[in-house]
Formats: structure tokens, sequence, C-alpha cells
């Protein structure tokens, strides 16, 4: 069943191109990122090593009606070259995990080509959403955090800490 609802979002989604972002259809929610978390009700902690060294900068998250898919905006530096990032997240709300469903990098106002100047960050954004992973839903006003292992979160969170999570707070709904 899991399958199908991601294919039947793939099918609807129109696949984006090297120069615009990608479109999730009935975008409900908004939240605008806050700060990086180490665990729910958290402070604020510094922006892991691998992140920094590509100076990423979250946006803002949109959610659909039902809460289940998330479409995570997103910019970060490769090559001298500003690249904007999108991921499609597909969410197990019993479970509270999220999966990567799609996504797209490309330099804003590039020609078709150049899509290939940010495969590097992609590549470590992708592996951060691929897996299943848990997701934080807690606080007033509510915060959504969407924990990403294999960025270094041991370096700002301590030994033992697997992922960081990158904290958006719902600002309001999409009319």
């Amino acid at each position: 069943m899991k399958k199908l609802a991601l294919f039947s979002l793939l099918s609807i989604t129109p696949l984006a191109n090297a120069s615009t972002d990608l479109v999730l259809p009935g975008e409900k929610w908004v939240a605008k990122f806050d700060k990086f978390i180490c665990a729910a009700f958290g402070p604020a902690v510094q922006r892991p090593e691998a992140l920094e060294k590509i100076n990423l900068s979250f946006e803002k998250v949109t959610t659909d009606s039902t809460l289940d898919n998330a479409l995570i905006r997103a910019t970060f530096e490769e090559n001298g070259v500003t690249c904007r990032y999108n991921a499609i997240l597909f969410a197990d709300n019993a479970a509270q995990t999220s999966t990567l469903v799609q996504s797209i990098a490309y330099v804003p106002g590039g020609d078709a080509t150049t899509y290939r100047a940010c495969l590097e960050g992609k590549a470590l954004l992708d592996g951060a959403f691929e897996a299943t992973n848990p997701y934080l839903y807690y606080g007033h006003p509510h915060n959504l955090a969407f924990m990403m292992p294999g960025v270094g979160a041991e370096g700002v969170c301590g030994a033992g800490q697997a992922a960081i999570g990158a904290n958006f707070v719902v600002t309001g709904r999409i009319r």
C-alpha cells in the first residue's frame, strides 16, 4: 500500500527540469526553518560540519492536508555556485518516520545542464533523507524536525548521537 501511495504522488507531481522547483499537490501548511536541534525541546545547536561546508540554508517546509507528504526547500553552495534543493518526503505518522520520495538540485536561472553543478550537495542531502528517519512533532507553536543521519551530528550533539534535526516552526495555513 505504501508503494501505491508513493507511486500515486509521483504520478501527479510534475517532473521538474533543471530550473524549477518541485510541486507538492494540495499544499496546506507552511513552516519556516528555525534551528538545528539534537532532541525535541532542545536548544539550538550549530550546523554540523558537513552542512557547514556546503553552506546549507533551509528555507521552509510545506505539507499537504493529510500531513503525509512534505516538501522541503533549501539552498547550498557547491564549487562557488549557489544551488536550490527540493525534496518531497513521505511521512508515516503512526511510526513518526519520513522517507525521501523525490528530490532535485539545480542552479537557479541555469540551463538544463546546470543540475550537474549541484550533484555532490544533492547526494549528501539525499543521503540524509533517503533512509526511514524519525521526525519530531512537538510543542506550541508546533515544531517539526526532520532528523538527518550521516551529516556529523556527533560533532555538535555529542558522542552516540547519530542524527541532527532540521527544526521548522509552523507559521500558518496556505490559502
